[in-house]
């Protein structure tokens, strides 16, 4: 849809049924039609129904053809689960309407805000590969979009990107419009330059307009910002896209190229298909999640080295250690050992603090470089006390049996911290005991 609004002056008042459709309330009006929530009474679902918005001057028979059926021809020929689904089509007295897929939750407008939250790279990066995907699906079976923008965009509450309205979509081999002349089609700041120049279109002009998207969900602004069209256009047309690393510099350099490349003028040097587009999404995340464990890696490897329990061991003996245990993260309130329960692992704690509980009363505070859960490690008795986090906890959990795929000189170095540690707590319990009267 269409990004303007209809003064309320405009607005008939709104029909409460449409067909067997039960009307439940407007959820969005553009300048295409206006959208209802609705109900399906005989299937129980709720659905979205699009009611055009049809100019009184107009002629209401290509009226009805040149959007609304377009839209219905296009958007039938699909069904992907990145595509929101059309249901039906009809007319009812003087409305021509859309059945579709209700999807719960909102487009990418409020991602792509200056002063907005900025989603997180990985999220946009799903969201460009299920694009991608959807895209790819849509041309292989003759459809372009020719209208991708965030407002076209949906988001369920889950995460999963879904494009809709197929108002100004082209069928290959046979205009969208019937009978009319080609013109500039589209929203103009995520136009592709050939689509522009009003020449035929393939799927690289979609793959430019998504590229635009991302551009705007990373940067909270789009490539092309100028006051008004005939100079946007000239810049869509003359201009290089700015790099996304100008505004982001943060940003990894594969993401700013693959944007970039996605900007590119010519179409014959942007990704030619979706699928294309998609492998090369694939193996860049697969490249940022190795390099995101590489740091994590690092980053629990500095925590180990400026605990007392490792001073004397070498930085390869800490990687073999971290490669046989788990940093673990533990929230305030949750616990790291349970009273009762029978669990072997022994914990470092690399960062935060904890108490040790025995039938809910208080016995000791765990720190920074504390060590608990040594007597559970060493046999499979029950656990005698609760360990709970009450800050945000980092703690090494190891396990005797995968401490055993270490080599032996690592070993015997854990092994003789460890005990020196116990006979540590050990003296402490004796001479707290002592001391009680």
């Amino acid at each position: 849809m269409g990004e303007q609004e209809h003064s309320a002056g405009r607005r008939a008042a709104a029909p409460t049924q449409i067909g067997k459709y039960e009307l439940l309330g407007e959820i969005g009006r553009g300048a295409c039609g206006v959208v209802f929530k609705g109900l399906d009474p005989f299937l129980q679902r709720e659905v979205a129904l699009k009611v055009a918005l049809h100019d009184p001057g107009a002629d209401p028979e290509r009226a009805r053809g040149r959007g609304f059926f377009a839209e219905a021809r296009a958007a039938g020929l699909l069904q992907h689960p990145h595509i929101v689904a059309l249901y039906d089509a009809g007319v009812e007295a003087e409305l021509s309407y859309l059945v579709m897929e209700y999807v719960d939750g909102h487009t990418l407008q409020p991602l792509c805000r200056p002063a907005g939250p900025r989603a997180p790279l990985a999220q946009v990066l799903d969201i460009a590969f299920k694009c991608a995907k959807a895209l790819d699906y849509a041309h292989g079976r003759g459809v372009l979009h020719r209208d991708i923008k965030p407002s076209n965009i949906m988001l369920t509450r889950d995460g999963v990107p879904k494009l809709m309205d197929f108002s100004i979509a082209e069928i290959t081999g046979r205009s969208a419009v019937p009978g009319e002349a080609r013109g500039v089609l589209g929203s103009p700041l995520y136009m592709s330059p050939e689509q522009i120049r009003r020449e035929r279109l393939g799927p690289a002009s979609d793959l430019y307009s998504l590229g635009a998207v991302l551009f705007q969900l990373l940067a909270g602004v789009p490539p092309f910002q100028e006051p008004d069209i005939p100079r946007l256009f000239r810049a869509i047309r003359h201009t290089p896209a700015p790099r996304l690393r100008e505004f982001k510099p943060e940003l990894p350099a594969a993401v700013s190229e693959l944007v970039e490349r996605l900007l590119l003028k010519d179409p014959a040097q942007r990704f030619q298909s979706g699928r294309e587009l998609a492998s090369t999404l694939s193996r860049l995340f697969d490249r940022l999640r190795a390099t995101d464990r590489q740091v994590s890696r690092r980053e629990s490897h500095d925590s180990l080295r400026r605990l007392r329990f490792f001073s004397a061991f070498s930085d390869e003996e800490i990687d073999e250690i971290l490669g046989a245990s788990q940093m673990v993260t533990y929230s305030p309130g949750e616990a790291l050992i349970r009273e009762g329960e029978i669990d072997t692992a022994f914990f470092i704690m690399a960062l935060g603090r904890a108490e040790i509980r025995k039938r809910g009363k208080l016995l000791h505070l765990l720190d920074k470089g504390d060590c608990v859960g040594e007597i559970g490690f060493l046999s499979t008795h029950k656990r005698t006390a609760t360990v709970i986090a009450t800050t945000r906890v980092l703690a090494l959990k190891v396990n005797a049996s995968r401490l055993e795929q270490t080599t032996r000189d690592c070993q015997l170095r854990f092994y003789k911290v460890f005990a020196e540690t116990l006979i540590y707590r050990l003296s402490i319990a004796s001479a707290r005991l002592s001391a009680q009267p």
